[in-house]
């Protein structure tokens, strides 16, 4: 027996005319649906469409773009800065010293001796250590006695240490890392340590230190005594300046 395909008037005697309807509207909208992609679909990495090129040049495509305009674009001139834009060679002044500097509060004194030693200034209220090679190893502000007494300049020796002590005249004053190197004018020792105390508070601060606030001794602050205590053995040279 031979199939026979439905005729239409076949098909809508049994189906009716919206089965008609939805199937002439489908055979219309395939090929749009064919040429789109779906909505969400990934694209493929070999597709020029998927990779993004960033340029500062107008599209080729752009309405109104010509290639020379493209290329002056491409051909635009560096943003200049302040000094060339003016059209004037800047100047940076006279090459010249015109006047020596005047002396830094830490630059050492030009007679401080040689090989390993203490430097002291009593009128820059400063310390420094220097080594073997006459190389400065340590630099710190201090607070002594500025006047020519207690002590004088000259050099000196460190001949006695105490971890503790107290000021003969007022015991309650006490100090921590004395290292001993001179005599007072009126017998009493000078020597270097930290700051002292008086009833449990400091007499100065360490920003102080640079002042001339000592009667003779050379105060420090609490880690410049520390060290100068563990540098400045039994021997080592002393030498104070002006």
């Amino acid at each position: 027996m031979t199939s026979q395909r439905p005729t239409l008037a076949a098909v809508s005697a049994k189906w009716g005319l919206p089965v008609i309807v939805v199937a002439f509207l489908l055979a219309v909208a395939a090929p749009v649906l064919a040429d789109s992609p779906l909505a969400g679909s990934a694209t493929s990495p070999e597709d020029p469409a998927s990779t993004t090129v960033e340029t500062n040049l107008p599209p080729a495509s752009a309405p109104g773009v010509s290639t020379d305009a493209r290329l002056e674009a491409d051909a635009a001139p560096p943003v200049l800065g302040p000094a060339t834009a003016s059209g004037r060679t800047p100047t940076r002044g006279p090459q010249v010293q015109l006047a020596p500097p005047p002396p830094s509060p830490f630059d050492p004194p030009a007679d401080g001796g040689n090989g390993r030693r203490v430097v002291y200034s009593k009128s820059q209220q400063t310390v420094w250590a220097y080594d073997a090679s006459n190389t400065i190893i340590k630099m710190h502000r201090v607070s002594g006695r500025q006047d020519p007494n207690d002590p004088t300049p000259g050099t000196y020796r460190v001949w006695s240490r105490s971890l503790r002590t107290f000021s003969i005249n007022n015991p309650s004053i006490t100090w921590g890392h004395m290292v001993r190197f001179a005599k007072g004018d009126r017998g009493g020792n000078i020597g270097f340590h930290d700051i002292p105390y008086q009833y449990g508070r400091p007499v100065q601060t360490t920003d102080q230190l640079g002042q001339a606030l000592s009667g003779g001794c050379v105060r420090q602050a609490y880690e410049d005594a520390v060290w100068m205590w563990n540098w400045a053995q039994l021997g080592t040279v002393v030498i104070v300046t002006p």
